[in-house]
């Protein structure tokens, strides 16, 4: 647990904390789970890893919304993480609106974010869903369970439907939304995404806009190769 700026941020971590800091930021409809099986793989290349719950999502503290401009208060939890963490400096990588988070932070921080990588931008129907419709606070759980589910499916290779890997991610996205207070913020964010346009500059591995989800040992060699 990160105790920063007033609030505790949750962070899975992995890896010499000496080494060079590479910060995952989860997407809207994600966690930090998302990137649970690329963090040995980045540790054991000689990074210190650290896959964050943003504010109100998974174990990570969800407090009621406070006046301000919500991506500069999520720009500077990234601020907060980084120094929280012992470092001085990270680069910082986003999946989704995490990328426009990273982007925010690194030009508000520029000391401390000293490189961002975009993910593929997500093209999942529960974005554009949420993005328009903040209703969906008020929307049956079958129903947020549908569209969660079919975010997933639009998001990931038909290669990937059915597997195990698929349903054990699936399961965890659930379960992160019904989690009390989640919802709210999870819609904030997810109306974040028109804010900044994001080019990748990472390969699209596959037919995934969620490379680390499907191929975490693929994601995790290349962001070595842009990162050491």
């Amino acid at each position: 647990m990160l105790h920063t700026r007033g609030v505790r941020l949750h962070a899975a971590v992995a890896g010499d904390a000496h080494n060079p800091l590479v910060l995952l930021l989860h997407g809207a409809f994600g966690g930090w789970f998302d990137f649970k099986d690329a963090l040995d793989p980045l540790a054991q290349a000689g990074l210190h890893a650290a896959a964050l719950d943003l504010r109100g999502y998974g174990m990570s503290d969800k407090p009621a919304h406070r006046a301000g401009d919500t991506l500069q208060i999520l720009a500077g939890d990234i601020a907060g993480a980084i120094r929280t963490l012992g470092h001085q400096s990270a680069v910082v990588i986003g999946a989704d609106t995490g990328a426009v988070i990273a982007n925010a932070a690194a030009r508000r921080y520029p000391d401390l974010v000293t490189r961002t990588i975009a993910l593929p931008t997500t093209r999942g129907t529960a974005a554009a869903l949420s993005r328009l419709h903040p209703a969906l606070l008020g929307t049956s759980p079958r129903t947020l369970d549908a569209i969660w589910r079919a975010n997933f499916n639009a998001d990931t290779s038909e290669a990937f439907h059915g597997t195990p890997l698929f349903d054990d991610h699936l399961h965890l996205r659930l379960q992160a939304r019904r989690i009390d207070h989640a919802l709210p913020h999870i819609v904030r964010t997810s109306r974040l995404r028109p804010r900044t346009p994001i080019a990748s500059d990472m390969p699209e591995l596959g037919a995934s806009r969620l490379p680390h989800v499907e191929d975490p040992e693929g994601f995790a060699a290349s962001v070595v190769k842009r990162v050491l």
